[in-house]
């Protein structure tokens, strides 16, 4: 018997993400890194800069986590523990920019 045999009744279900996915992903943050150095050499307004690039950020942040860190098929608990605090953050930056 293997010793890496999952105890008895210990077996979870498992997604597994192909290679040809993960590639996939990578070269979509590889297309966004490079709009994103190019958006901050373009001469345009700072804050038009600003809400470009934090929405591509956003967006990429959101595929490492949905397919690197597996959030996408993991309980819902997970993305609750991920969820509030990003709300607190928002809540605290909202208060500080209105301020």
């Amino acid at each position: 018997m293997s010793s890496h045999a999952p105890a008895a009744g210990a077996s979870a279900p498992t997604h597994q993400i192909s290679n040809r996915t993960y590639l996939i992903v990578f070269a979509w943050l590889t297309v966004m890194t490079a709009l994103e150095v190019a958006v901050a050499a373009l001469p345009i307004a700072e804050n038009v800069k600003v809400i470009v690039l934090v929405t591509v950020a956003i967006i990429k942040a959101g595929l490492v986590v949905l397919y690197y860190m597996h959030l996408k098929y993991d309980s819902k608990w997970y993305w609750i523990t991920l969820l509030v605090p990003i709300f607190f953050v928002l809540l605290l930056s909202h208060y500080l920019i209105v301020r």
